[in-house]
């Protein structure tokens, strides 16, 4: 179960750093007014400062610190009774989630930062990790139901 853990940690923590990177050595270059927000459709509808982007690599490594909850499998929650003879089918189960979901939230957010970057950005890979994510929620959760 560590390696799940420590594999999507990395991951996370790559793609950050990267888009870090990107980031820093285009500063110059962005504009000083980016989009901050767009609708369903993709189209850009508020705007602000280019410092805003700086929130998403914040907001993802904070997430990336809030792994060490995975280290205290007991105080997850579960959608049923942990006992001793399940107990490890269920920590399996719930750190793939997790780290599934650590590796999605870290690319959404990354899209989010691309597309105020970048002019008529696609919205769909937004959708897709967002079902993706949900996707793994509900099969984690049907897998957990049945290993009881």
């Amino acid at each position: 179960m560590k390696k799940i853990s420590r594999v999507s940690t990395i991951i996370s923590a790559i793609m950050l750093l990267t888009y870090i990177i990107v980031l820093i050595s285009i500063w110059s270059r962005i504009p000083d007014t980016v989009p901050t927000h767009f609708n369903a459709a993709g189209v850009a509808d508020s705007y602000g400062s280019k410092r805003n982007l700086v929130f998403e690599p914040v907001l993802a490594a904070f997430l990336l610190f809030l792994s060490l909850m995975e280290r205290i499998p007991a105080i997850w929650n579960f959608p049923v009774v942990v006992t001793e003879e399940n107990r490890e089918r269920l920590y399996k189960i719930a750190m793939i989630m997790m780290g599934g979901i650590k590796v999605l939230v870290t690319a959404l957010l990354i899209d989010v930062g691309v597309s105020s970057l970048v002019e008529g950005y696609p919205i769909w890979p937004m959708y897709m990790m967002l079902g993706v994510m949900i996707i793994l929620i509900i099969v984690s959760t049907v897998q957990m139901v049945r290993a009881k």
